[in-house]
């Protein structure tokens, strides 16, 4: 019996060879996660050029320097300019003072001249004069500094003049309000590394840095093949498959292109109708298990060329598991119960289409302690995945962990690993002190 991260490697190597690189536009990378795979340098300076970060008036900060200093063409009105700035007695009130808030410091009035939005190029700015500036736009020569439109006054724009009022004790500096040049990315500046999952925000830094495509790995066209008389159509005692369209589900999401096919018990009929697909990997639900017609199994004994690998896991649900080549193609054999199935499909099969070839989570990862303790006892030597969601006083255990059971699986936010290995830096799965792992997977 093999433990489940070996396992994971085993059907690393099954799918991997049939992925490669491809350059996609952006366009192409929205709906589905792919792991990068070149760097990516940045062409050119973001911000490109000096621009606002606010509404208002630019402006350089000399000019407010002179207004200051009393040399410029306006007035500065200082705190001690006005008589109820100072610390006053109330006439007839005995004890402490009662002070009165300190009038702003005011500068101007200032000649507005023109104005600049967000996409333009203003002319430039004459000595002692502003212009209305819009968030985003460039900051016109002769100019260094934005007043938030807050801090003036009449405060709206479309006036020919307008005054400064800053809180008493500010001193107007160069670069107030204003996004510098290159200081979010720098040119030729790494901004996305070899092997980064493209996240919304990676795909937007690239877009930021001017860059319309990247490099990424392919993925391989997939063959999901439901087995089982019990399944097919004509069958007396048949069942709803669920198995084709989650896995399709999931494997859609992840960008993969699919086809289904449903097999019945019959195994020469099985290699037929996987000889015949295009698709580079096979992934088939049920028949590796021990009864007397797991047509997987039975396929790969007809099969001479075959090199599957059929071995239980230590992990409970998901127990059967095989991976190999048959019939002429790679072949992930997962166990036909729905929950194992998908759990089989998180554990082994989402990591090796996204290229996550050690440990590396395909999920993202917390941990959380349970709220009402462990319902029923761990197996024994086992990884056991339970489903579970987070209620109000912590984790809790969404049905049972039987195999069957998909209504729960459905309910349920996250999954949870309780392992059978001594917590440690070789254990993928252990716990944090009293706090279980587990993958958010909605």
């Amino acid at each position: 019996m093999t433990t489940a991260k070996m396992h994971r490697l085993r059907v690393f190597e099954t799918i991997a060879p049939h992925t490669e690189t491809q350059t996609l536009p952006l366009s192409a990378l929205l709906d589905a996660p792919r792991r990068l795979a070149a760097d990516v340098d940045s062409p050119i300076d973001v911000p490109g050029f000096d621009n606002s970060s606010m509404d208002g008036y630019a402006l350089a900060a000399a000019t407010l320097d002179e207004l200051a200093a009393g040399s410029g063409p306006g007035t500065h009105q200082g705190a001690g300019a006005h008589q109820d700035t100072h610390t006053q007695r109330e006439p007839g009130v005995g004890g402490d003072p009662q002070t009165r808030p300190n009038t702003p410091e005011r500068f101007g009035p200032i000649p507005v001249r023109g104005r600049v939005a967000a996409g333009a190029r203003g002319r430039p700015v004459d000595e002692g004069t502003a212009v209305e500036i819009m968030t985003g736009a460039p900051l016109p020569a002769g100019t260094d500094t934005v007043i938030r439109i807050e801090d003036t006054s009449p405060g709206a724009f479309g006036a020919e003049s307008v005054s400064v009022e800053l809180p008493d004790g500010t001193k107007p500096r160069a670069g107030a309000f204003v996004r510098a040049r290159g200081s979010d990315v720098r040119a030729g500046q790494r901004v996305l590394s070899a092997g980064t999952m493209l996240t919304p925000a990676h795909l937007g830094v690239a877009a930021a840095c001017g860059v319309t495509e990247l490099s990424v790995r392919t993925l391989p066209r997939v063959l999901v093949v439901s087995t089982g008389d019990e399944i097919v159509a004509e069958a007396a005692a048949g069942i709803n498959d669920a198995n084709s369209v989650t896995l399709s589900a999931g494997l859609a999401r992840l960008g993969v292109e699919t086809e289904v096919a449903f097999v019945p018990d019959d195994p020469q009929q099985l290699l037929d109708r996987v000889r015949d697909s295009e698709a580079d990997v096979v992934i088939s639900t049920g028949g590796i298990s021990k009864g007397a017609h797991e047509v997987v199994r039975l396929a790969a004994e007809l099969d001479a060329d075959s090199s599957m690998v059929f071995e239980p896991i230590a992990m409970q649900p998901g127990g059967p598991q095989g991976c190999g080549r048959l019939a002429d193609h790679a072949w992930v054999a997962l166990p036909g119960n729905p929950v194992s199935t998908l759990i089989s499909f998180e554990m082994f099969v989402r990591p090796a289409l996204l290229g996550l070839a050690g440990q590396e989570p395909p999920r993202e990862v917390e941990y959380h302690r349970l709220a009402h303790g462990f319902d029923e006892a761990p197996p024994e030597g086992k990884l056991q995945i339970r489903r579970g969601r987070i209620g109000p006083d912590g984790l809790e255990f969404v049905g049972g962990s039987r195999s069957h059971l998909l209504h729960s699986y459905a309910e349920a936010t996250h999954l949870v690993f309780v392992s059978a290995e001594e917590p440690g830096p070789d254990d993928p799965f252990a716990a944090d002190g009293d706090r279980l792992k587990t993958w958010k997977i909605r």
